[in-house]
């Protein structure tokens, strides 16, 4: 049988993935809505014609905020999704609390 900490460990990891997935479509969703003029690969792409060092700059602090935000995000529905399957919090959390 898999023990508490490696399930938690799988769920975690799960909630983390799919978060970072749904970052990533929300990031290049928001850049079409706003830079329609341009490719969201050209941005990244140094020898893209259309690259510039500013645009690049801007959509990797948006995108590393996005992605810690996902993180925060999809921490919380772990812990929460953990609370409601077994009743008790995850592991780790008992220390986190005491504190």
């Amino acid at each position: 049988m898999i023990g508490r900490e490696r399930m938690w460990k799988l769920e975690s990891w799960l909630t983390g993935a799919l978060g970072a997935f749904v970052a990533q479509v929300l990031i290049r969703a928001i850049y079409r809505m706003i830079r329609k003029d341009k490719a969201p690969s050209a941005v990244f792409d140094p020898a893209n014609s259309r690259f510039s060092w500013p645009d690049a700059a801007a959509w990797a602090v948006a995108g590393g905020v996005g992605l810690a935000i996902a993180k925060m995000v999809s921490n919380r529905v772990a812990a929460i999704g953990w609370q409601v399957a077994t009743g008790t919090p995850p592991p780790g959390a008992e220390e986190q609390a005491v504190d």
